[in-house]
């Protein structure tokens, strides 16, 4: 038996009577063990024996009921604009007609014979049906080949039948004029159409986006020449060339070249990202400024950029309650309206002996039945409010994570990448017997040679403060300790406290209370010694990430508890926590731990988001109520969730909480209107108490009203952060070689003082650089450089 998930592309779903259409006629097959049907996104996965059923019959099997079955995305986008532009004109054409009809018979405001009006009417409902309407004809026609009742098939047999009566009407004068209802129904039922297929389209159209990042052609070199290539022939090992202002075509790794690099609409970072000899690129961001060679790691499905695609139209198994209930219910409600239909019109037979009524009260109760606003709600829901949740970097893969959020009532952090950057800060520079410039220039000196972390931590922290270099006479690292240097001809260490004990340095009292002190706020504490003297100490710290305090403090408003979960120290995980006022901290945990950290949750009854970025968090965002993934994280914690945070802001997850509530709200009142509607309209009409014209003006009621109702979504409100907003401001150091004096740095501040959104430009004249903090959102960072150029001085990123 050779089982497999096949997905399929499917353009032309329309609502949730299109998904129990194909699901029904595939689990018909023997080989076909579940079907699965994503509407939004319009695609099918099927589990089934690909031995006795191929792909290939699979997809003849949905193309049968009326579908179109493609082979790529970019087909499948093609198929759906081509449906859609199709159901467009002919709704439009169709509603026009309709109207023209309206005014011509029944209202006749042109004061025709009866002849004459009822004669056109037949003309246009003929036309509108057999033209207009080819499309739902066809597919009724198909579906009823397979035995499906769905929405088409209920469409059809109300259109048709108002046809039949009103051609009736033409020779016997006993049966009512209903051919304008005919023209109604059809032309509505493709104007509704044109919505369902508008708010689909508006859905996919960040997955559009995101595909045209990826450009269509790149320079690849080959045989020692660089040609031009289809970027889908690329493969992995080779080497492309990418010029400033060009997107890099794949993900891949520098081999050749420096430049800065917008990865913004990946991972939400506001400043250009320097890229030389040995960075990771993402294919679909944008080089800046200056040529790059790379080679190619990932092509295809395995690439950043087709992931997310993948995740935006990703399917889970898993639906609301409220959602299940919409699906049994389009499972029997096609039959069942029949059946109502046909007992109204046996009881009127039977009891009046009058088939003129009885055939009407039928046709009534068979309009009455149409379920386009039941079928409209769910999908046009997860459009709408996954179109919102887009707006803001923030996606949400299946519509049941709505319901999932609607539930959380406690929050689950990581630290690391997470709550804090991940990567560690200097936040206090000690000095002994020196300045703190003093401190910094020698540090900076010894450790702009080193790869550590914390080295390069430090060396751009007091390059930022201005701080000088020396030259170094010797240079060694000792592995996991620190390093010895010799600066004017002084012997310096710099390291770990035990580190320069062992080298027989003497730490005072003051010097061993100050690291303690340090220490119990969860810093890490470098200690610098020059000529066997301790003369100052730096403590850095992996800080919270701007507006993660602000979050915390909105949850916890929201009577939201907080968790923090975390492989690090328990003094680091305290001091954060402490800091950012998470209600409750677990520390040294590994991977296992955070699982059953998050399953003690669960079993005490509370609901659990997770937020993650890393591999280790990957079981326990899987494990929780609904896991939310940051975008810059890995591939594995991105695959684990069920929401990401493509913007990379915290504040999203609060407002992910906000979008699922209020979603899931709506969609339950949407269903409980519209089941009413249909119930509530079929009763009434089967009693006689409803005409075919008024349950056509009640259908439109109904339909204008979940619509209404839905687009509610649209004008909620999302909390913003004050904190984040500010970290949109970058910050950048140019040296410039050919700055001599201070009216030169004066020239160059006027010249950047009048671009908008500088915030402060700090010249260096001894140092010959000059320091520049400004708006992302406003300014560029070539913007500034140019600004220096044209002010007649040379700028080099330091």
């Amino acid at each position: 038996m050779a089982t497999e998930t096949v997905q399929m592309k499917v353009s032309g779903l329309m609502c949730s009577f299109c998904t129990m259409s194909v699901e029904k006629a595939l689990k018909r097959y023997p080989a076909v063990n579940n079907v699965l049907v994503n509407l939004v996104h319009g695609i099918v996965l099927v589990e089934a024996d690909t031995a006795r059923m191929s792909r290939e019959e699979l997809a003849q099997a949905v193309e049968k009921l009326g579908y179109s079955v493609s082979a790529t995305e970019v087909q499948q986008y093609k198929t759906d604009e081509d449906v859609f532009q199709l159901v467009k004109q002919r709704g439009t054409i169709g509603m026009i007609l309709s109207v023209i009809v309206l005014l011509v018979d029944p209202l006749n405001i042109f004061g025709l014979p009866a002849i004459y009006t009822i004669w056109f009417s037949f003309a246009v409902a003929t036309v509108v049906l057999l033209w207009v309407g080819y499309p739902i004809l066809r597919k009724t026609l198909m579906a009823i080949r397979q035995r499906v009742i769905n929405a088409n098939v209920l469409l059809s047999a109300g259109a048709w039948g108002s046809f039949i009566i009103g051609t009736l009407s033409l020779f016997y004068p006993a049966w009512p004029n209903f051919l304008p209802v005919a023209s109604w129904l059809m032309s509505l039922h493709l104007f509704f159409a044109y919505f369902k297929l508008d708010t689909r389209k508006k859905a996919s159209e960040a997955v559009r986006k995101l595909l045209s990042l990826q450009p269509p052609k790149t320079r690849v070199i080959r045989g020692g020449k660089s040609i031009e290539v289809l970027t889908k022939d690329v493969a992995v090992g080779e080497m492309v060339e990418i010029r400033p202002g060009e997107r890099i075509p794949l993900d891949g790794e520098v081999v050749e070249g420096i430049a800065s690099v917008d990865e913004s609409s990946f991972t939400g970072e506001s400043s250009p990202v320097t890229k030389e000899n040995g960075s990771p690129v993402i294919g679909g961001t944008l080089n800046l400024d200056g040529a790059l060679q790379v080679r190619v790691t990932k092509v295809g499905q395995d690439s950043f950029l087709n992931q997310i695609v993948r995740l935006m139209s990703q399917i889970s198994e898993r639906k609301p309650p409220i959602e299940l209930l919409a699906d049994r219910l389009m499972n029997y409600y096609g039959p069942v309206v029949f059946i109502v239909a046909g007992l109204a019109f046996a009881g009127w037979a039977l009891t009046t002996g009058d088939f003129t009524a009885a055939t009407l009260v039928l046709l009534t109760t068979v309009i009455m039945g149409y379920p386009c606003a039941l079928g409209i709600t769910t999908p046009m829901l997860a459009a709408i409010a996954g179109g919102k949740g887009i707006s803001i970097g923030l996606l949400v893969k299946a519509s049941e994570v709505f319901y999932g959020l609607s539930k959380i009532d406690t929050i689950v952090f990581d630290k690391t990448g997470t709550l804090t950057y991940g990567r560690p800060t200097v936040t206090d520079v000690e000095a002994f017997n020196a300045s703190s410039v003093e401190v910094l220039t020698l540090a900076a000196t010894v450790e702009s040679q080193s790869e550590h972390p914390l080295g390069q931590a430090i060396t751009f922290f007091a390059q930022r403060e201005g701080a000088g270099k020396f030259k170094t006479q010797s240079f060694r690292a000792v592995p996991g300790k620190g390093i010895i240097a010799s600066v004017k001809d002084k012997e310096v260490l710099i390291g770990k406290p035990s580190f320069i004990e062992e080298n027989n340095i003497n730490l005072s009292d003051i010097v061993k209370d100050k690291i303690n002190s340090l220490g119990k706020d969860g810093k890490t504490v470098v200690v610098l010694s020059r000529q066997n003297e301790v003369i100052g100490l730096i403590a850095l710290q992996d800080t919270p990430r701007k507006g993660a305090k602000e979050v915390i403090t909105k949850l916890n408003q929201r009577n939201i508890k907080s968790v923090m979960l975390t492989g690090d120290s328990r003094p680091v995980a305290e001091a954060i926590g402490k800091q950012l006022g998470i209600d409750q901290v677990q520390a040294e945990l590994l991977p296992a731990n955070k699982v059953s950290a998050i399953e003690a949750l669960q079993r005490n009854g509370q609901k659990v988001a997770m937020v993650g970025d890393g591999i280790n968090d990957a079981p326990a965002l899987a494990q929780s109520d609904v896991g939310i993934a940051i975008g810059a994280g890995t591939d594995v914690a991105i695959e684990s969730a069920g929401v990401i945070l493509i913007g990379d802001k915290l504040m999203d997850v609060l407002n992910a909480l906000i979008l699922g509530k209020a979603s899931y709200r709506i969609m339950t009142g949407n269903v409980i209107v519209a089941v009413l509607f249909n119930i509530v309209g079929m009763g009434l009409a089967a009693f006689g108490f409803i005409t075919p014209m008024f349950a056509i003006i009640i259908m439109i009621l109904s339909i204008f009203a979940i619509l209404l109702n839905t687009l509610r979504i649209r004008t909620l409100k999302l909390e913003t952060s004050k904190e984040e907003h500010a970290a949109s401001v970058a910050e950048i150091t140019f040296k410039i070689p050919n700055m001599v004096c201070e009216g030169c740095a004066e020239t160059i501040t006027s010249a950047l003082k009048g671009l908008p959104g500088i915030q402060e430009v700090k010249p260096k004249v001894l140092q010959k650089q000059v320091y520049v903090r400004y708006e992302s959102g406003k300014l560029q960072q070539q913007e500034v450089k140019d600004a220096i150029g044209n002010a007649g001085f040379t700028a080099v990123e330091v």
